[in-house]
């Protein structure tokens, strides 16, 4: 501390500097150039200037999910409507990657959330998507609670989620499982059985209270019955009603998505799991779409609060680049 009667200041400044206040290791600035991947977002239905966003923040690569749940939920869908979105999701990365400093990839899915669909004739053609060299991922998909339309009975969301399992088997390609939505609205109130504009859903197949976790755990029994390896299997949505059965039971992924409003978990959190489970098997992804309020700085945001939570920066490198690389077998 410097000595009032012989600084040049011209006031007293007390202890300020970090030597004084013993801070022996401040944030560096190289946090902020950490390179990030964000394995599920929905970033080909976002502006241009959102994906601006990804580049001024540091994204190295995205991966555009194309799942039917989130396009026009209430009338019916034909195989060929979802093939749409599957070939427009490929069409738009290239189209991106032309305009853009990130890598673009895809991820195909067919969603137990959205219209019914006659899913056998989409089973067909699911391995020659796969094949493609622009997908680097199926999903998302998994046990639902509520459905947009119609309810979706328990045994046709595990005939869906199986089949497509079982092509990821095949192919050696990660599967992006989506876990159902909890969503905070005002205070302690939680909002189960509608959408976020505020729609009623259909009636939920699972218990409200208790569906994050039940519908890990099918899936889960599902991943053991195709016989596929836990390390392609990324669970997404995570939520602390989660983390231990998928943590102490299974050798998957954890994801957390904190890039829009419906999703209610936070840094804290992530940074909680990294401190009980270390760093190997979470990641972190946006799930930003373009019909939600979301979060385009949410990735590189999330790297600087980890830091400032105290995460060691080679940890959240690990969470947020390493393991998303290492799932996707990106070079």
């Amino acid at each position: 501390m410097d000595d009032p009667d012989t600084s040049p200041f011209v006031r007293h400044m007390g202890a300020f500097r970090n030597a004084d206040l013993g801070v022996d290791d401040p944030p560096a600035s190289s946090v902020t150039r950490m390179p990030w991947i964000d394995v599920h977002q929905h970033g080909h239905t976002l502006s241009w200037g959102d994906r601006e966003r990804f580049d001024l923040s540091g994204a190295e690569a995205a991966v555009f999910v194309a799942a039917a749940a989130h396009y026009a939920p209430y009338r019916p869908m034909r195989p060929e409507d979802v093939r749409f979105l599957w070939d427009d999701a490929i069409r738009r990365a290239h189209a991106i990657g032309r305009s853009h400093f990130f890598d673009p990839y895809v991820a195909i899915g067919i969603h137990t959330t959205g219209p019914k669909v006659d899913y056998e004739e989409l089973f067909d053609v699911l391995p020659e998507y796969a094949a493609l060299d622009e997908v680097v991922a199926l999903g998302e998909t998994g046990i639902s609670m509520t459905q947009y339309s119609e309810p979706m009975a328990l045994p046709d969301q595990e005939a869906v989620v199986r089949e497509q399992m079982r092509v990821a088997d095949d192919q050696g390609l990660p599967i992006l499982i989506h876990t159902p939505s909890i969503t905070k609205a005002e205070g302690e109130k939680w909002l189960t059985g509608k959408t976020e504009e505020g729609h009623d859903l259909a009636d939920p197949v699972l218990d409200p209270a208790t569906a994050k976790l039940d519908a890990t755990e099918m899936d889960v029994a599902i991943m053991d019955e195709v016989g596929l390896a836990d390390e392609q299997v990324v669970l997404d949505h995570a939520y602390p009603s989660m983390v231990e059965f998928v943590m102490e039971n299974t050798d998957c992924y954890l994801a957390f998505s904190i890039g829009q409003w419906i999703r209610t978990t936070t840094v804290e959190d992530v940074a909680a799991v990294i401190e009980e489970y270390g760093p190997e098997r979470v990641i972190i992804d946006s799930d930003v779409a373009g019909m939600y309020r979301t979060q385009p700085f949410a990735m590189k945001r999330a790297i600087l609060d980890l830091v400032r939570e105290g995460v060691a920066e080679d940890d959240v490198r690990q969470v947020v680049y390493e393991n998303p690389k290492g799932v996707l077998g990106l070079e």
